[in-house]
């Protein structure tokens, strides 16, 4: 059976609750969530969404489309295929299997590109959710709500569901990782520059495909509200089993909610909260929903 060419898709800033989510999502019994959990080469740069929305960018930027589907398709034979644990693409495609659908795509790209991507997205998918049944399937790379605009070509009946965070949350908790900014402030910064695109890629997307959420409201303010709310938008009734997982398995402590104010000496908490004040408030005039403060 096909996989579901209207999937679900949860992104944000990157440490801002998509994770979460996507597993509180995958209890219910009519989703089913990806292994990996973040398939990453439809969303992350480059990838398929990138290269296509390059390539009807218009002249001269179209003339980078090429390069970066190349890269894509590298990718999908690379990062993405072998990951750790045997969770990348490799658990389900062969690398004979992933070049070939490779080759295919970059000899269509240059003249059908949309058909091309389509083509190739669809074909890797339907292998890795094959589990799903039919079912709906959930992925939680956080680059999905910042490229929803170039990704709704390849899936236009997908919905998104954009997860907002505290800031200063999120550049506490990408510090701590081995990816993203590894420094206080310049993640501040990348907070404030991701929450941008964010925003400004739903202001292109067709309105009603996408729902915004604060992640302190879902583990915190609103709990089942918020997630009554997300189940609303997906048009699926709120199941027992899920909540109950929820209420097992997400806290405000778990969360590291307002991590940011104890992880630094009271001297960089002040910087980071000085940055943060000013990003906001350039954020507030360009129209970008601000995150509940922790």
């Amino acid at each position: 059976m096909p996989a579901a060419t209207n999937p679900v898709l949860i992104g944000g800033t990157g440490r801002s609750g998509s994770t979460i989510l996507g597993r509180i999502l995958a209890r219910h019994p009519d989703l089913h969530l990806t292994d990996p959990e973040e398939v990453r080469f439809i969303a992350n740069n480059p990838g398929m969404a990138t290269a296509l929305g390059m390539r009807n960018a218009g002249w001269p930027r179209s003339m980078r489309s090429r390069s970066l589907a190349q890269k894509a398709i590298k990718r999908t034979q690379g990062a993405y295929f072998k990951r750790p644990n045997n969770s990348g693409l490799q658990k389900w495609l062969t690398m004979e299997e992933m070049t070939s659908l490779g080759d295919r795509y970059l000899q269509r790209f240059g003249k059908e590109p949309l058909e091309a991507t389509r083509e190739f997205t669809y074909a890797v998918m339907d292998k890795v959710v094959a589990p799903a049944d039919g079912r709906r399937w959930v992925d939680g790379t956080p680059a999905n709500a910042r490229v929803t605009d170039l990704i709704e070509p390849i899936y236009p009946d997908c919905q998104v569901v954009a997860i907002i965070r505290d800031g200063r949350d999120v550049a506490a908790s990408f510090v701590e990782q081995t990816f993203g900014p590894n420094e206080i402030l310049e993640s501040v910064r990348e907070w404030g520059r991701r929450s941008l695109r964010m925003h400004q890629a739903v202001q292109r997307c067709r309105p009603g495909r996408i729902l915004t959420i604060d992640m302190l409201d879902m583990v915190q303010n609103t709990r089942e509200e918020s997630l009554r709310q997300v189940c609303e938008f997906l048009n699926i009734p709120l199941d027992a089993g899920m909540m109950q997982w929820f209420a097992d398995n997400v806290s405000v402590e778990r969360a590291h909610v307002g991590r940011w104010r104890t992880q630094f000496d009271p001297q960089t908490t002040e910087q980071v909260d000085q940055l943060y004040a000013r990003i906001v408030a350039d954020l507030r005039r360009q129209g970008v929903p601000i995150p509940l403060e922790t």
